[in-house]
């Protein structure tokens, strides 16, 4: 299984890293500023932890689709992803389907299901083969090893934000 390379390691290392970054940045926001907007147009700590929850279980659920074995390099569109989410200059719309809601969020559950949804990118990092290929509804085509670097960058892309929203807060 391609999950036990030294480069698959290195991939799930710095996702552990950067999950426990952004943990604690959300786990560490004050209560009273967890549903507060930081500026004009932007979601609250509360809407973009929901978000990347409800990214990362999208994430699960694709994971566990069976694939077939790729035919291409496993890690081709791993530069595009990352060019596209740790480009901060510009700004993407999210998909509908996991935009936030807008009302006030307990920040309990905030922090757990955000937890929870990690997790369970935990569990199915054990059991894929990085080199299958899947179709995805975002990105159609791609390789279960392109997806966990999605979560990475996309991950990282929000944390960025999440620190700015911070620091206006």
């Amino acid at each position: 299984m391609i999950a036990e390379t030294i480069e698959a390691k290195e991939l799930f290392a710095s996702l552990d890293e950067t999950w426990n970054e952004l943990l604690h940045l959300v786990s560490s926001t004050n209560e009273a500023l967890i549903n507060k907007v930081p500026f004009k147009n932007s979601w609250t700590v509360a809407q973009l932890s929901t978000h990347i929850t409800k990214s990362n279980k999208g994430m699960a659920k694709a994971l566990e689709i069976q694939g077939k074995p790729a035919e291409r390099d496993p890690a081709e569109g791993v530069d595009k992803m990352k060019k596209i989410f740790l480009d901060f200059s510009t700004k993407y719309q999210s998909p509908e389907f996991i935009n936030p809601e807008s009302h006030a969020y307990d920040k309990e559950s905030v922090v757990n299901d955000l937890e929870n949804s990690i997790q369970r990118l935990k569990i199915e990092r054990t059991k894929v083969d990085l080199s299958d290929m899947i179709n995805v509804q975002v990105f159609g085509e791609v390789t279960k090893h392109e997806l966990f670097y999605f979560v990475l960058y996309h991950t990282q892309r929000h944390i960025h934000q999440l620190k700015t929203m911070l620091a206006e807060l």
